[in-house]
């Protein structure tokens, strides 16, 4: 146990005020946190939680504050909108589930266990407990006269001639003596299963922290403050000279520009599936109709590339971005061009939509998951740059191939963020498996 610690029975929370050695435990419980793969990848995390410690224990606690907190540790304006802005709840609920998962997965003696309480940014330090003193009342007995423990004699082979009224007694420790040396047996094998138990357990959680160390897909998604939103590509259909003139009209704005292939629609569908088999709510809405203050009120997932405003721009800066020219609704005389752009090579991975679409021999897509810094939340992204290229990133992830690439990717392991390029022939209209071009995590 750390110095200057109390002993307890059971675990507790350690209050203000903290003396310097229970500060020193603390900071370096914290630093061992933070080090771990669980949160060295996700340096959100790793902020709020260095931010929240390091203010409670100068005793700075009633501070802690949402808007407080998003002003300190994610450079929020003094005026921002915590109501359209959930960063720090959305990250206080994933490191609350990281800390879990943390001490969960540990095999190690923790002094002292950092714990985020819900509907609280204040953590709480737990002294866990330890045992004093087991060893020197091993072997006392009770004394019958006053009650209090004394120490045990030990029984000798009884000398010479033994009185008749003893030998019974003498007898009857004899049988126990022989008892105990039949229940050895037992207790040994009882103790060989546990160690089998035990090491079986080791394992699995072994095998289980090799699994965290690389991204993992659904993890940032999990126990959102609000339903995740799902922002899908929408498509206009023109038509010119047939348009109402006020523009406003149910068959303008809904059954021309609110338009989603069946494609794109399969997709969704594969998506609202998995999000349902992990509890995960959501909601869907159209990329036209969405802003940047409707992105940063929840983790985001977003389907499509060339009518998705929000893909071209959030892959701007990542390894592999979506480049469209003569995108459409810019009034080029051109069919748009979409592109995948390897950021540092500068290769690139094109399709022409003014090629007829009998004629596609293959079709491109990314898949990303990053902790976004535009919108402050998690973002997936599953874009293709023509249909069968989103079907193909729909498939990467649903067949569970993604996360075996992620985890035979060694430069992957202890990373939270990634994104890949992956391709698709097409035979006769139709996509098929996936393959991996480019994998690239950080």
């Amino acid at each position: 146990m750390a110095p200057g610690l109390t002993k307890f029975e059971g675990s507790a929370v350690e209050r203000t005020p903290f003396s310097a050695d229970f500060q020193a435990t603390v900071k370096s419980e914290l630093d061992s946190i933070l080090r771990a793969p669980i949160f060295a990848q996700s340096g959100r995390c790793k902020r709020f939680l260095n931010h929240v410690v390091v203010q409670t224990l100068a005793g700075n606690a009633a501070e802690l504050k949402e808007r407080t907190i998003g002003i300190s540790v994610f450079e929020r304006t003094s005026d921002y909108d915590t109501g359209d802005d959930s960063i720090v709840r959305v990250t206080a609920n994933e490191v609350r589930k990281r800390l879990g998962q943390y001490y969960g997965q540990s095999a190690d003696a923790h002094p002292i266990q950092i714990e985020l309480p819900r509907g609280s940014y204040v953590p709480e330090f737990r002294v866990q407990a330890t045992r004093k003193g087991k060893k020197a009342e091993e072997g006392a007995v009770p004394d019958i006269a006053n009650g209090s423990p004394r120490p045990a004699e030990p029984l000798h082979a009884p000398q010479g001639n033994i009185p008749a009224l003893v030998e019974p007694e003498f007898a009857h420790l004899q049988t126990r003596a022989r008892t105990r040396r039949f229940r050895r047996p037992l207790i040994y094998s009882v103790i060989l299963v546990l160690l089998v138990l035990a090491g079986a357990v080791v394992l699995g959680l072994l095998r289980n922290r090799s699994l965290n160390g690389i991204p993992d897909l659904w993890n940032s998604f999990l126990h959102p403050s609000s339903p995740v939103l799902v922002c899908i590509d929408t498509h206009r259909l023109p038509m010119p000279g047939s348009a109402s003139t006020e523009g406003q009209k149910f068959v303008d704005m809904v059954l021309r520009k609110q338009i989603i292939s069946l494609d794109d629609a399969s997709v969704l569908s594969s998506m609202g599936a998995m999000l349902g088999k992990k509890d995960i709510p959501f909601r869907v809405v159209g990329a036209e109709q969405t802003s940047l203050a409707d992105l940063r009120r929840q983790p985001v997932i977003l389907i499509g590339a060339i009518d998705n405003q929000w893909t071209i721009r959030l892959t701007a800066g990542l390894p592999y971005r979506v480049e469209v020219a003569n995108p459409p609704g810019s009034g080029a005389a051109k069919e748009p061009v979409a592109s995948i752009v390897d950021s540092k090579q500068g290769t690139r991975w094109s399709t022409d939509l003014s090629v007829p679409f009998g004629a596609w021999k293959s079709d491109y897509a990314v898949v990303a998951k990053i902790d976004d810094v535009i919108t402050g939340v998690p973002v997936l992204i599953e874009a293709g740059l023509g249909n069968d290229g989103t079907l193909a990133a729909s498939e990467l992830i649903t067949s569970g191939g993604l996360s075996a690439d992620l985890a035979n990717e060694p430069s992957c392991r202890g990373r939270e963020n990634f994104e890949t390029v992956i391709d698709t022939q097409i035979i006769d209209t139709k996509s098929g498996p996936p393959h991996l071009l480019r994998l690239t995590c950080w």
